[in-house]
């Protein structure tokens, strides 16, 4: 969940950058570097039609800030201005530092995305992304943080004709929501300051199996001994997160296309508590509380098809389930699977650039979904 910073930081760290483009820099030399920065991002807005809505949402501006202090040293920052809330949000989704300490090897610290998975981590963002909004259980009030807290380190390696790769985290993790009645036993993955002394542990190792890195193969797991409030009977509630995810990208000649199929399957186990159930009579409603979530996406471009239009098309198709909790009051409609079938159809007007358009039905509703994102 996403916490506001003031618009005025935008502003501040705006002239900051500009500054740092300006000034001299031959004085600031590490490690026998320059200090340069890029800002790359993309733009979007979001349309959606469905039974009880037809509008133009989301407008979204995000700017990633990279700036390279060295050739071993650099720091990345996505600020995101967006409208999704209906009314002009600033928010800092991430600002991380990075120490590369060898080819194999690389240190960082921050707010960063996160190692969790493949998804949300590494193909969340609209423009990489082949569907206007997320898989269900991968958005928002999904399993898993949409950005960390804390350090890690990661790297890869060369295996014969294979490579692996691996991430490693130590951060805040989740804090387990208590008080009200329609969110116990969720989390708050994304505040700013941990809610007790506890840190969370996890990590993700992923394996290439084949010459051409066509396939990848990753196991994620998070752990945390401790979620609720200090000095609560919460306090000592347990978190265990783990994570199957699959990646695989190729170019096949006899169809003179690219296809790429991925996917991710993901299991939450918390640690058994009993809540206030809200009536004020000190009843309390106690349930196990156990998620999962997967989804599995393929898509199919022919990039190697003669006419211009038609290279430019894409296909697109996934489904996606979430089962949460039996007794959890999380869902008012009582329906705790949430399953979503979607077909789309994409246009490349540029390598960048992406008009995406999806026909989705979700526990029984139809929608239109539409969007343009633009990188930079």
């Amino acid at each position: 969940m996403k916490r506001n910073i003031r618009l005025y930081s935008f502003f501040v760290f705006i002239l900051i950058s500009s500054v740092l483009i300006t000034h001299e820099v031959n004085a600031q030399n590490f490690f026998q570097g320059q200090t340069k920065l890029t800002i790359v991002g993309n733009a979007q807005v979001d349309y959606i039609a469905d039974s009880s809505q037809s509008q133009f949402r989301n407008l979204a501006f995000k700017p990633i800030f990279l700036l390279s202090l060295s050739d071993r040293l650099f720091i990345e920052s996505e600020l995101e201005v967006a409208t999704d809330g209906g009314s002009v949000e600033v928010v800092l989704e991430y600002a991380n530092m990075v120490y590369f300490v060898s080819r194999y090897l690389t240190l960082h610290a921050g707010r960063f995305l996160p190692k969790f998975g493949a998804y949300r981590g590494r193909f969340g963002e609209a423009y990489l992304q082949r569907f206007a909004n997320s898989p269900v259980g991968f958005g928002d009030g999904g399993i898993g943080a949409m950005t960390e807290t804390g350090l890690g380190l990661q790297g890869g390696a060369q295996l014969g004709v294979s490579k692996i790769n691996y991430d490693f985290y130590i951060t805040n993790g989740p804090q387990l929501l208590a008080s009200s009645p329609d969110m116990a036993g969720q989390f708050e993955y994304e505040a700013y300051l941990n809610n007790n002394k506890k840190k969370s542990i996890g990590g993700r190792f992923g394996f290439l199996p084949l010459s051409n890195s066509s396939l990848e193969i990753g196991y994620s797991v998070q752990y945390k001994s401790s979620t609720g409030d200090r000095l609560t009977t919460y306090e000592k509630t347990p978190f265990t997160a783990q994570a199957f995810d699959l990646n695989y990208f190729k170019t096949i000649d006899a169809i003179q296309s690219q296809i790429r199929i991925v996917g991710e399957y993901k299991m939450l186990n918390v640690g058994q508590q009993s809540y206030d159930d809200g009536t004020g009579t000190g009843a309390m409603f106690t349930f196990t509380n156990k998620s999962t979530a997967y989804y599995i996406q393929g898509s199919i471009r022919p990039t190697e098809a003669s006419s211009e239009f038609i290279k430019n098309l894409e296909l697109a198709a996934r489904y996606s389930e979430f089962n949460t909790p039996q007794g959890a009051q999380w869902f008012a409609d009582g329906q705790h699977v949430r399953n979503q079938t979607a077909i789309g159809i994409n246009y490349w007007y540029r390598w960048n650039g992406v008009l995406k358009m999806s026909y989705q039905k979700q526990n029984g509703v139809d929608g239109f979904y539409a969007q343009m994102v633009y990188g930079f």
